[in-house]
């Protein structure tokens, strides 16, 4: 997978705790639509990197947002919510094609996650998040300490 440093959403190790959106605002230039659906078309890349942890049973949902003047955004596409047992350490929150315009909606030239927290706040978690050509889907195998693989 090739990171490209303007199409970063949030870099390796963003802390969320609470209702949050991106570190930063993707800026197209131009208000277009990127979400065709071509192959191979532009895809939404979020990887956990700390396992969150929370007091409660707190939550964790993803939009994919767009705007025409990175002020008014409107919610192109959501996750479900992530319970604090799907967000180890390795895991992929909304891993889908980055999505075509609907409906109505303008095309947007400003892109950005909102991450909303619900239910309770983390008190620990980290992400990072991408726009990217080509997403690594398969992860390696991650072992505990003191295991031995015997080949």
């Amino acid at each position: 997978m090739i990171l490209d440093g303007l199409l970063v959403f949030d870099a390796s190790g963003t802390t969320i705790t609470t209702t949050a959106v991106s570190t930063n605002v993707i800026d197209l230039g131009v208000a277009r639509d990127l979400g065709i659906g071509d192959n191979p078309a532009l895809k939404i890349a979020i990887y956990v990197n700390t396992t969150f942890t929370s007091t409660a049973a707190a939550t964790l949902q993803v939009q994919v947002q767009g705007s025409t003047d990175n002020s008014n955004f409107t919610v192109m596409a959501e996750s479900r919510a992530y319970a604090i047992a799907d967000l180890v350490a390795g895991s992929k929150l909304l891993p889908i094609d980055l999505p075509a315009v609907g409906g109505a909606q303008a095309l947007p030239r400003y892109l950005r996650l909102n991450y909303v927290g619900g239910t309770a706040t983390f008190t620990l978690g980290k992400l990072s998040a991408y726009l990217v050509l080509d997403r690594q889907d398969s992860m390696p195998p991650t072992y505990p300490p003191g295991v031995v693989i015997t080949n």
